[in-house]
């Protein structure tokens, strides 16, 4: 039988008003395409705008069907950003290597419903990818390629601290993924939870990394650069809960500016300026949003690792959005297999209420307010914050 505690937290909040911020990004050119780099420059400064106003991720839509002309970018009605404007843009670097950065205003207006999840920073950690076809590795040499995109990819969800507690990184392998689709994932997530003290966690899958060099004989060999392809499926885990929540796609290619023999060296800066790490690049940055996305309005679920008597601890904290003096309510589910092997869920309410009366970095602790004892409550029940 497992047991779950929803935790209901009162927040009171005035309506925001629309409000004018000022964003600043770049983005790398790739393949000489211009307008695809303002383009993710723009959405990168949009989404700093909407994380620092506490707006929704998912408007960053909005962007993405919006016409531009000249400076203003044309929206639509629906949505939190009611207008764009685009204040200064600069190109530099040489060919090869060229870089553009814009620095824009966006008028955003904060929803008077904001999910109450987004509230709070989600717990997350990433494990190692796995590379599918390691012999598609051969050209180039870059067999190490998996290990340097999820620390990347890691490295950049570190950069969203006001949606995102990012905290470990598993650098070996994990049974998740296509191949664990069953029963069996479940126990690698409860270990998973366990090791990295995070509710979420982030598997990928490079399924393509292949390039077709032309034969010598043919004139192209000489003149142009092959198409490299970059295919991953990331995956994204409520470990916890013990189940996927969402499974995407993505695939981008890019010019393999190496000969056919020569090795390419993951770890330096060249290779990452190059066209084909710089569309690895541009695509972890579409990662990035949408995991924010995904997660922004899920509601964090702690694991209670003390109890002691009229007082538990838990392991949100303050990264997490948890304030001292915040008032809790309890809310206990009890779930168990019938006889048919199906999940079913009853809840029950603590007839107290918590207050928490010391909060850390990541774990907080929460008293009842008359002083009753807590009950049933035991170390590693679940604590739903809502």
């Amino acid at each position: 039988m497992n047991k779950y505690i929803l935790f209901f937290l009162v927040i009171f909040s005035n309506t925001l008003q629309a409000q004018w911020f000022e964003s600043s990004a770049s983005a790398s050119v790739i393949d000489s395409d211009w307008d695809n780099a303002r383009e993710r420059a723009i959405k990168k400064a949009v989404k700093s705008a909407l994380l620092f106003s506490g707006g929704t991720i998912s408007s960053l839509q909005q962007v993405t069907n919006g016409v531009l002309i000249e400076n203003k970018l044309a929206l639509n009605s629906e949505g939190e950003i009611k207008a764009l404007t685009i204040i200064d843009e600069h190109r530099y670097g040489e060919v090869g290597g060229e870089t553009i950065s814009v620095t824009l205003k966006v008028d955003i207006q904060t929803p008077e419903e904001i999910c109450y999840g987004s509230n709070f920073p989600k717990s997350i950690a990433l494990t190692r990818f796995k590379l599918n076809t390691p012999e598609q590795a051969t050209d180039g040499s870059i067999f190490e390629i998996n290990k340097l995109i999820s620390k990347t990819l890691f490295n950049q969800l570190k950069l969203s601290p006001q949606s995102l507690d990012v905290r470990q990184y598993i650098n070996s392998p994990v049974k998740l993924g296509e191949q664990y689709q069953d029963n069996k994932q479940t126990d690698t997530l409860t270990s998973l939870a366990m090791t990295t003290d995070s509710q979420f966690i982030v598997y990928g899958e490079i399924n393509d990394i292949s390039v077709t060099f032309k034969s010598k004989n043919s004139l192209s060999y000489w003149t142009l650069n092959p198409k490299r392809h970059f295919y991953i499926t990331i995956y994204l885990y409520d470990a916890l809960q013990g189940h996927l929540i969402s499974s995407k796609q993505y695939r981008t290619q890019a010019p393999w500016q190496y000969d056919k023999h020569e090795k390419a060296n993951l770890q330096s800066k060249e290779f990452w300026q190059k066209d084909y790490g710089q569309a690895i690049i541009a695509l972890l940055d579409e990662v990035n949003i949408d995991l924010e996305n995904k997660l922004q309005c899920q509601q964090p679920t702690a694991k209670v690792v003390s109890v002691n008597n009229n007082s538990l601890q838990i392991n949100l904290g303050k990264s997490n959005g948890i304030t001292n003096g915040s008032i809790l309510s309890i809310f206990y589910s009890t779930s168990q297999k019938d006889q048919f092997g199906i999940e079913r869920n009853s809840k029950s309410q603590y007839q107290g209420a918590m207050k928490v009366i010391e909060v850390d970095h990541n774990s907080a602790i929460l008293r009842t307010l008359d002083n009753l004892p807590l009950g049933n409550i035991q170390i590693n029940d679940l604590a739903r914050i809502k």
